[in-house]
């Protein structure tokens, strides 16, 4: 079930996002680990809205923010991966947009792998993150 995100949450969101880019983001050093992981919990978690899916307990089991056709972050417990959470999150946002752009990190192969099964094309690469470093991103897009 999907609910808009509470303030009460943010420990389980930065729960999810530190036990995901661990499970995904294998070409990241403990320092830059450490480095962003201080950015999202700091800065990034609470100054945006999230949508959570949660279970029968109201546990957060992913979490996606978006600004209109734009997905800003997506991220699921490790432990739900490949269950259909992550294409709800998607298919929340494809019904009510034509055009729908995200960004991910080309060195997480199996994400862009979820992006183009969900039908999202790569339109750009950029050879760096917007901090500078050396972590390739795709732009990528989905129109109806």
């Amino acid at each position: 079930m999907f609910r808009d995100a509470a303030a009460d949450d943010l420990p389980r969101l930065f729960d999810i996002w530190h036990s995901a880019v661990k499970a995904t983001h294998l070409f990241l050093s403990d320092e830059a680990f450490a480095e962003i992981a201080t950015l999202v919990k700091d800065q990034y978690l609470p100054g945006r809205e999230f949508v959570v899916f949660v279970d029968e307990t109201d546990k957060p089991l992913g979490f996606m923010g978006a600004n209109g056709g734009e997905i800003e972050s997506l991220f699921l417990d490790p432990n739900h991966f490949g269950k259909g959470i992550g294409k709800a999150f998607i298919n929340r946002v494809k019904t009510h947009h034509d055009d729908v752009w995200l960004e991910v990190n080309e060195q997480n192969p199996k994400a862009v792998g979820f992006y183009e099964a969900c039908g999202f094309k790569v339109e750009r690469r950029d050879p760096t993150d917007d901090h500078g470093r050396p972590f390739p991103i795709l732009h990528m897009r989905w129109r109806r």
